[in-house]
């Protein structure tokens, strides 16, 4: 599969990772680095085990690895649940109560991520 088709199969910005890393080559080295990354796995268990700080930080990280790689509905999606999931001074999440839903559109922004860098 060519960048362009990938990029269009998870809806990202091929452009403007292309700005960043500035040759495809790098840009298949660290989308296949992206496939190593257990930030969604740790986002999980964090959330079963009731860690929202740890939670919090693996939202965070997806969101920061998928707008450097241009993944925009991944970044879209954990940049919203990372926002629900911040924790105030108290430890209080910003919004729990959109955590399901936002955790639901996350997973789907990354198995389609998951999918398309897949098949590089």
């Amino acid at each position: 599969m060519s960048l362009e088709s990938c990029y269009a199969a998870m809806g990202g910005d091929l452009e403007g990772v292309r700005g960043r890393l500035l040759t495809d080559e790098r840009i298949r080295k660290f989308a296949a680095i992206f496939l190593e990354d257990k930030s969604f796995e740790n986002l999980g268990a964090s959330l079963e085990e009731g860690n929202l700080a740890e939670a919090f930080r693996a939202a965070h990280t997806m969101k920061g690895i998928s707008r450097d790689l241009g993944f925009t509905p991944l970044f879209e999606a954990s940049s919203a649940l990372s926002d629900a999931l911040r924790l105030d001074d108290a430890g209080v999440p910003a919004d729990m109560s959109a955590v399901p839903e936002l955790l639901r559109v996350t997973e789907e922004a990354y198995q389609r991520t998951v999918a398309a860098v897949s098949a590089l």
